[in-house]
């Protein structure tokens, strides 16, 4: 289990990471995303290399990761409501390119969230 684990938890620092090199113009930015990004970051490369020397802590922390990286993109970014606590991409100058570093870090994050805490409740059922 923990080699699919350790699979989706590496895939969400990587989506994470290349989420953060795409340019994406808004005249929403604020530190919000920045500093929360970080901790998601952070919090999704400790669970990949805790998955990956088969910690088993790192199951459930990378499914709770990933389900607030999930979450987060979608609140944060494909939600059409403008606050100092998002950035959506609606209505501005943002690239198909951008559009789609969500899409993926939503879908990744969804796939960690699955296999941190519902997989692995199916695997215990006899």
């Amino acid at each position: 289990m923990s080699g699919r684990v350790a699979a989706a938890a590496w895939a969400l620092v990587v989506v994470q990471v290349v989420h953060g090199a795409i340019p994406a113009d808004t005249s929403a930015e604020g530190n919000v995303g920045f500093y929360a990004g970080i901790v998601l970051l952070l919090a999704s490369l400790v669970a990949a290399i805790g998955a990956s020397v088969k910690k088993p802590w790192s199951v459930p922390l990378a499914g709770w990761a990933g389900l607030v990286v999930a979450v987060g993109f979608t609140l944060y970014h494909a939600v059409p409501v403008r606050s100092p606590l998002t950035n959506p991409y609606f209505g501005e100058p943002v690239s198909a390119l951008a559009w789609l570093g969500v899409a993926a870090s939503i879908a990744i994050g969804l796939w960690a969230a699955y296999e941190g805490l519902v997989r692995p409740r199916q695997l215990a059922v006899p």
